[in-house]
């Protein structure tokens, strides 16, 4: 509700009964929170990683297709929360640097079963072991307690 009054000076003020507050988003905002702790983990990522590596994105589809043989296009993309296109780029990228192949389903002439090739094997090793450090590196001011009271915490915020 708005009142209008009259200042000490005779002036008129317009106030608002109650007064307005205002969320401190530096100190008192969990999605301010979550958002930098998202840019520093994805700033000590590409510097672990360095300049030339795959975006998280891709490194998570060439997990996924590592752990889910045989796995289409369309339940990577429900996978990865991105659209049929965006998965297919996303598979394009991978395809061109050898890590990843499309292979014809006979029963199925509009889809692909996808497989990680020998290449693709060997680059998540190696991400493996970078990544290994990058997750001591963002997690060495927590216990292992405190870690996994994180993840669990997390898993919450980001599912329905």
């Amino acid at each position: 509700m708005v009142n209008d009054n009259i200042s000490n000076d005779g002036a008129p003020t317009t106030e608002l009964d109650p007064p307005l507050t205002y969320v401190d988003l530096q100190r008192d905002s969990l999605g301010y929170a979550i958002k930098r702790a998202q840019v520093r983990s994805y700033e000590v990522l590409f510097r672990v990683l360095g300049p030339d590596s795959l975006t998280p994105g891709r490194m998570t589809a060439l997990s996924i297709v590592a752990t889910q043989q045989g796995i289409n296009q369309t339940v990577l993309a429900e996978m990865l929360g991105i659209t049929r296109a965006g998965v297919v780029k996303v598979i394009d990228s991978l395809e061109s640097l050898g890590y990843v192949e499309r292979q014809a389903i006979p029963e199925d002439r509009r889809s692909y079963a996808l497989a990680v090739t020998p290449a693709g094997y060997a680059e998540l090793s190696r991400l493996n072991t970078l990544t290994r450090g990058y997750e001591k590196m963002i997690a060495s001011k927590l216990t292992a307690d405190e870690r996994r009271l994180l993840m669990t915490l997390l898993d919450k915020v980001a599912t329905d």
